[in-house]
């Protein structure tokens, strides 16, 4: 049994479909990890989504996703909370007769996947460095609940763009610390080292971010340990990156098209 984790897919179903064959990838036998922002500005986001819901009706235990910024601004939009734009190409699956299918795939989605098995946990822009891995998991549960509950998915949704706060307390509360809680696993790249967040600079160099006293986040991310145990920590979104993560604990995968 082989165990694959693929970047963002953006809605690119020719490579998605030639990386499946690359790998020979077998879901009898292997699992299948995606780190989120499986739609979004691509060329083909309803053939992606199919072919992923179509893996996940018939082998729902191999093959696991995450939420990344895209798919929730994909669960806005479908909602009828914010307008599409057409960059984000979104107009095949808000036509789709699976809208629906589609919608529960997304609002049924994790922040954060952990897999007791392989020592792994994946999500899509990584976890707060001031988080161990099992209060990360506590956190993202939390949006899970709410995502379930129509009022608080409502509120969430409906709110959810904004850049603050830009540090976690415990004093958070409600939409507040539902936002962190999206905006850290979904949208961190920087941040200082009180580790507050830096929205912006998305794509500027690591050079470029330190002289404006700003890091990757995982230069001061904690060994990801579960309990007792060491984990390896998998994550996208960062495209500017180019992968480039000398952490031994830690795999970034987005390295763009």
């Amino acid at each position: 049994m082989s165990t694959y984790i693929f970047g963002d897919l953006h809605g690119c179903y020719d490579e998605f479909s030639m990386l499946l064959h690359k790998i020979n990838f077998k879901p009898d036998d292997d699992l299948l990890y995606l780190t989120g922002d499986l739609i979004g500005r691509g060329p083909k986001p309803l053939q992606t989504i199919e072919t992923i819901l179509k893996l996940k009706k018939n082998f729902p235990n191999k093959i696991q996703c995450v939420l990344g910024n895209h798919d929730l601004n994909f669960l806005c939009v479908a909602m009828g909370y914010h307008d599409p734009r057409k960059k984000d190409n979104l107009d095949p699956l808000l036509q789709s007769k699976s809208l629906d299918e589609i919608v529960e795939f997304y609002l049924s989605t994790p922040l954060l996947y952990v897999d007791h098995v392989n020592k792994l946990a994946v999500c899509h822009a990584g976890v707060y460095p001031q988080w161990g891995l099992e209060e990360a998991q506590t956190h993202a549960k939390v949006i899970e609940k709410c995502l379930a509950d129509s009022l608080n998915r409502k509120i969430l949704l409906a709110n959810m763009y904004a850049d603050h706060p830009v540090a976690y307390s415990a004093d958070l509360k409600d939409l507040n610390y539902w936002r962190f809680i999206l905006n850290a696993f979904t949208r961190m790249r920087l941040c200082d080292k009180k580790l507050n967040l830096d929205y912006g600079h998305s794509d500027c160099s690591l050079k470029e971010a330190e002289k404006e006293h700003l890091y990757p986040w995982f230069r001061f991310g904690k060994p990801y340990m579960f309990r007792d145990t060491a984990f390896t920590l998998a994550f996208g979104h960062w495209a500017a990156l180019k992968a480039e993560c000398n952490v031994s604990n830690i795999i970034a995968l987005d390295t763009g098209c």
